[in-house]
């Protein structure tokens, strides 16, 4: 089988053939299986292998072995078997339509800005894309723009294999240096590029392209997308969120981002007022305590975690004690922050937690957590450990 003369470039959309068995050998729990010619695309160039079937046995995954396509199945096929593949066609297809508009993507952004594609991975949920120089929010629109422009045109994408004199006039893109026979992805208005991968007839079979996010880098920007079936999925997903959001909110869809930073502000405020009237409500606690004393506990009801440090912060500076213990009691559990300059708090944590059924931790000066226990048990083995 001629390497770039497989089913799979042939006729990138055969979802089912017929073939012969080669060999099969045994690979730990699977067999690696090559055939006479196949359909199942291996995995490369950052395009994943095909799976599938072979007369119902699972293809787990399809790669490349020194020129030889193997497919790793889960059950033995005998060498001279006749086959009948059939190709999970949903996954192939979505791996087409995201490696199609990968190539407008990086075509457009070569010609736009100069940069080299130096980094693909087509994963399970986005594809990822490096290239070798920076980008910002204003260009990701207009590559965006530019590649929906692309897939609307619906222009064909053309596969050719250019011979050695052709090539040397042929301005294309490509990671490495070739030799051999080269096969080149032509999608007329975006992008020359040497690939071995298996792409859509049309570009108008992509459907969208949506750029999701951008990473500048020291050696350039990371920019993940996606496509098809896949970009209209994750739509459908945020335009969901966004109703449930708008509900919430009593907000109309296109507000709901304003009316998120309303309620950002106003939730601000209010805590600036609870802070204020803790600060007052600690105020009026710190004459109930005793100044210099050794262990100083206080039970509150329903204080915050930011409180609950902010008090005993103040017991251990103004009382002058060595450790200071604010618990705070809720349905669930007593949670509890604790200050000291004298006892190891690691190991106290330690203690409590296995005496008083909790969880929690921190370091030798201060520890937070939760217990499972009434005040007294907590009375008495806060006096017992650290008193």
């Amino acid at each position: 089988m001629q390497e770039m003369n497989e089913l799979f470039c042939r006729d990138p959309y055969c979802r089912e053939f017929d073939a012969e068995v080669v060999k099969c050998t045994p690979k730990g729990s699977c067999y690696e299986v090559v055939l006479d010619d196949t359909a199942f695309y291996p995995e490369g160039g950052g395009q994943p292998g095909d799976h599938g079937t072979l007369n119902g046995i699972a293809v787990l995954d399809t790669h490349r072995v020194n020129g030889e396509i193997v497919h790793v199945t889960d059950a033995v096929l005998e060498a001279g078997q006749k086959v009948h593949g059939i190709l999970d066609w949903e996954r192939r297809f979505d791996h087409m339509q995201q490696h199609t508009s990968e190539h407008i993507v990086s075509g457009l952004i070569h010609q736009k800005y100069g940069y080299e594609n130096i980094g693909f991975h087509l994963g399970p949920e986005v594809i990822t894309l490096d290239f070798s120089g920076p980008m910002n929010e204003e260009r990701m629109k207009e590559i965006e723009d530019a590649a929906n422009e692309v897939i609307w045109k619906n222009v064909p994408v053309e596969i050719t294999f250019p011979s050695e004199e052709e090539l040397k006039k042929l301005e294309f893109r490509s990671k490495k240096e070739l030799h051999g026979t080269v096969r080149i992805v032509t999608i007329p208005g975006a992008d020359v590029c040497a690939c071995c991968g298996t792409h859509l007839a049309r570009t108008g079979e992509a459907g969208v392209i949506k750029l999701l996010s951008l990473q500048n880098r020291k050696d350039g920007a990371r920019i993940e997308m996606t496509a098809g079936r896949r970009a209209l999925r994750d739509y459908q997903t945020i335009f969901r969120n966004n109703r449930q959001i708008s509900h919430l909110l009593s907000a109309k869809p296109y507000e709901t981002a304003s009316a998120v930073s309303r309620l950002i502000e106003e939730q601000g405020k209010q805590k600036a007022v609870l802070s204020a009237l803790s600060a007052a409500y600690a105020e009026s606690r710190m004459g109930l305590f005793e100044s210099d004393q050794k262990l100083l506990l206080d039970f509150e009801m329903s204080m915050d975690s930011n409180s609950m440090r902010r008090f005993a912060k103040r017991l251990m500076e103004e009382k002058h004690c060595h450790t200071a213990a604010v618990f705070s009691e809720d349905p669930d559990a007593v949670h509890y922050v604790i200050l000291s300059d004298e006892v190891n708090l690691r190991d106290l944590s330690r203690k409590l937690n296995q005496k008083l059924n909790g969880r929690g931790g921190g370091s030798a000066e201060m520890i937070q957590g939760a217990l499972h226990a009434g005040k007294e048990e907590i009375e008495q083995a806060m006096k017992e450990l650290a008193g």
